[in-house]
């Protein structure tokens, strides 16, 4: 049996941004549903973080997911298995109030998982654990020792495992507990990694600047031999162009709705340079940003610096900065921070 094994999804990321929702619509909809109808999936997994906001939701942006998403699941009759991720949570101690179980009770397709259950197909026993937090903890690390299933997936937080592009995970659960499993998927982490039994299958798209270049995507768990395939997004947010004296642009269908940094190394004739910037902002980007003055001469030659996205800038400073605390730490609740921050 074949499962489609998808994470993080944050419908309604970026404060419900409009660029992003069609990012979305264009990967589900070319993609992913037609992988579902070619190769007959008739059961999804979705390992937490099905939306952004804690404490709202835009209704456009909800409409939008059910349009995009869940109803055209329920069309195919295709039955999902939800996690409840730590996005997903009103309160931060405790599961009892989320956004999938207040928001897609009309589906009778989708079953939420508030607490750790064992769920089977075709003689697979798979232990399901939602984000765990102060109410569950006891519960979950009970399930976890008592579980008799080969394989687990959950929300879960991990130490060792990098979160974020560059950002290592310091303050998480040690993943030695779950080594009595043969297989361990989990979200949770947007970067897609592995290590011992452990696997971080990442979020489906790319997000933020620090995501350029990421591979995103979802994956197929093979319930015989325990193995997933991954199945890369074809659609990148974010794009890297570099102007030398003139500019190779790519196809517009790939840029529309994009963000764009265009980077310019020589500038050279201003009315050609000044023509290339006019062909981007008629294709419909999302942003550009145009970087120039890149250059900064060091002893031992000279360096390109870009700009960076907000959190890089933070991680950066706290490296730089003297200080005796943990800076992963730091780092951390910089970046719990920084998401709550934006989504106000």
């Amino acid at each position: 049996m074949k499962i489609l094994l998808i994470t993080d999804q944050h419908f309604g990321v970026r404060n419900d941004n409009p660029h992003f929702l069609d990012h979305y619509k264009k990967f589900y909809g070319s993609v992913v549903l037609p992988f579902i109808d070619a190769y007959n999936i008739d059961t999804v997994i979705a390992l937490g973080d099905t939306f952004d906001k804690r404490r709202s939701i835009n209704f456009m942006s909800l409409d939008s997911a059910k349009q995009m998403w869940f109803d055209r699941l329920r069309e195919r009759n295709v039955q999902m298995h939800m996690l409840v991720g730590n996005h997903d949570i009103y309160y931060k101690n405790t599961l009892r109030v989320n956004a999938p179980s207040e928001l897609l009770g009309e589906y009778d397709n989708i079953t939420v998982h508030t607490e750790p259950t064992t769920v089977t197909f075709d003689n697979l026993h798979i232990l399901l654990l939602p984000w765990i937090c102060d109410e569950n903890r006891d519960e979950s690390l009970r399930s976890i020792t008592e579980s008799s299933a080969p394989v687990a997936m959950g929300h879960l937080e991990f130490n060792g495992f990098e979160a974020h592009p560059g950002h290592m995970m310091e303050n998480g659960m040690d993943h030695s507990i779950f080594r009595k499993f043969k297989k361990v998927f989990s979200g949770h982490y947007h970067m897609k990694s592995s290590r011992d039994n452990v696997y971080y299958l990442g979020n489906p798209y790319q997000l933020y600047w620090n995501d350029y270049g990421c591979k995103r995507g979802f994956h197929v768990f093979d319930t015989d031999t325990l193995k997933t395939t991954f199945y890369r997004n074809p659609f990148n947010t974010f794009h890297k162009l570099y102007y030398n004296g003139s500019l190779s642009i790519p196809d517009e269908s790939e840029l529309k709705g994009s963000y764009v940094k265009l980077i310019v190394e020589e500038k050279g004739d201003y009315a050609k340079f000044d023509y290339a910037v006019s062909q981007l902002q008629n294709m419909g980007l999302a942003d550009l940003k145009i970087i120039e003055d890149l250059s900064l001469d060091l002893e031992n030659g000279s360096v390109v610096m870009e700009t960076e996205d907000t959190m890089s800038l933070l991680d950066n400073y706290i490296d730089e900065i003297d200080l005796k605390a943990n800076k992963g730490n730091i780092k951390s609740v910089m970046r719990s921070l920084y998401m709550e921050a934006s989504e106000l």
